[in-house]
């Protein structure tokens, strides 16, 4: 059992007053234990106690550990202890454990001064966002945990959509009422992290400070600590491009004080429990925002048409806007309608875009990285193809023997590999024109000769 609350003062005084502000916080975080709160406050449950009977103001360090570990903000918090502070005047009932509280305020200084920092893992956001207001209110809703434990919230789309600016910029939001801190952890491969469940694991619970040697090596039971840990925390976790189900599904826990993002170009549709978020691509007018932010308004406002063409052939992608943007932006010199269309000339947009380190056709190959024969194939052919890419061209472009199922599913697949965009036609798909053109050019560089369909398409009779 808890410790039972302590009966209010009577004097209705500064310090009882705010000692029922702090009653009150409490009530509305769940009425969590003083045992509970012990552990985040790290004050002890009887100082956390005395500090909510009113008999005398708490000190300051343990007005803002109580009201913190409630989830109250600390400012705020700081703000209302000042004002009952000044109104008290020292006036409050003397207390003889005020002396055991300034002793465990001395202790918890030096504990916290031997605790690793916080965790604030989240990286700058290198692309502006633009145009996702509405996005991010709905984001924010299906993060919300009023019901409960918040579910995951998966964000997919195309690549280069601008998935993980959306998932920092939504983490910012949600991570300032976590105060346990923000953990990212990045599953490109290129980035040589873990790529299993319990190497994530192992790799979170040493970010929050526990020692190695407390970090089992079995890997099921580090799965486990993890869980357990995320449990007694108020944290934000992003996982940024998940790749397959396998690599988060037993990571997606439903920790009532935390809150987890993904971005992956799939939807992940093994995975249960998600809340699901579609990012489209922007629309023009937020197409030429994104330009004005990275060129300048003043420079995109003396050539407009210019930023129309290059929102209208980076078909309103955010990367490849961004790419050609920073790119023009790199000669000042230049007439931007000159610039653009030196940029727009000829078939090879999409292998232009290259900027620094970031380019979009190594966006582009990773991409179509592990997509089935099938798949690859229903590309090629959906980029020759004059008309938008569906399920009956591609059946018709195969050959007769192809079962429609089977088409569909390499659609599908090309959907979840970000390559391709639903329309509002049943069956049929959008392909942006830089994935066209992407598309084109490796078909160019294939060995020539007949495409053919994979043995394992055709229907035997």
């Amino acid at each position: 059992m808890g410790r039972p609350e302590k009966p209010l003062a009577l004097d209705a005084g500064p310090a009882t007053a705010f000692a029922q502000e702090l009653r009150r916080l409490r009530a509305g975080a769940g009425s969590p234990s003083y045992r509970e709160l012990a552990k985040r406050a790290l004050f002890s449950a009887s100082v956390l106690s005395d500090a909510a009977a009113g008999y005398q103001l708490p000190s300051l360090q343990v007005a803002l550990a109580f009201a913190e570990a409630c989830g109250g903000e600390r400012a705020e918090w700081e703000r209302r202890w000042r004002a009952a502070a000044r109104e008290d005047g020292g006036q409050g009932r003397p207390d003889p454990r005020a002396a055991h509280q300034a002793r465990e305020t001395r202790l918890r200084d030096a504990a916290l001064r031997a605790l690793p920092p916080v965790p604030n893992e989240l990286p700058l956001c290198a692309r502006p966002l633009v145009g996702r207001g509405a996005l991010l209110g709905r984001a924010r809703r299906l993060t919300d945990p009023a019901a409960g434990a918040a579910a995951p919230l998966l964000v997919h789309g195309l690549a280069g959509v601008g998935k993980s600016a959306f998932a920092l910029r939504l983490a910012r939001e949600l991570g300032s009422g976590l105060p346990d801190g923000q953990l990212y952890v990045d599953l490109d491969p290129a980035g040589g992290g873990p790529a299993d469940a319990a190497g994530i694991a192992g790799d979170v619970v040493r970010a929050l400070g526990l020692p190695p040697e407390l970090v089992p090596d079995d890997p099921a039971r580090r799965v486990g600590l993890y869980r357990s840990v995320l449990r007694e925390r108020r944290l934000l976790v992003v996982f940024d491009g998940v790749r397959h189900e396998r690599q988060v599904r037993e990571l997606l826990v439903a920790a009532p004080h935390c809150r987890i993002v993904l971005t992956a170009r799939s939807r992940l549709l093994g995975l249960d429990g998600v809340r699901r978020l579609a990012l489209p691509v922007l629309d023009r007018d937020e197409s030429m925002d994104l330009l004005a932010a990275v060129l300048g308004t003043e420079r995109l406002a003396s050539a407009p048409r210019a930023g129309l063409l290059l929102a209208d052939a980076c078909g309103d992608l955010p990367l490849a806007l961004t790419l050609a943007a920073r790119g023009l932006a790199a000669r000042p010199e230049a007439l931007l309608a000159e610039a653009v269309a030196d940029l727009l000339a000829g078939e090879g947009l999409f292998a232009r875009l290259r900027v620094g380190d970031e380019s979009l056709a190594e966006r582009f190959e990773s991409a179509c990285h592990g997509l089935t024969p099938r798949a690859r194939l229903a590309l090629r052919r959906s980029a020759a193809a004059p008309a938008a890419p569906s399920v009956d061209t591609v059946v018709r472009v195969f050959a007769d023997a192809l079962a429609q199922d089977r088409a569909a599913e390499s659609m599908e697949e090309l959907h979840d590999a970000g390559l391709l965009e639903r329309t509002d036609v049943v069956g049929q798909y959008g392909l942006p024109p830089l994935v066209r053109q992407f598309a084109r050019a490796r078909a160019e560089q294939a060995a020539p000769g007949p495409d053919r369909v994979p043995r394992d398409a055709v229907v035997t009779p």
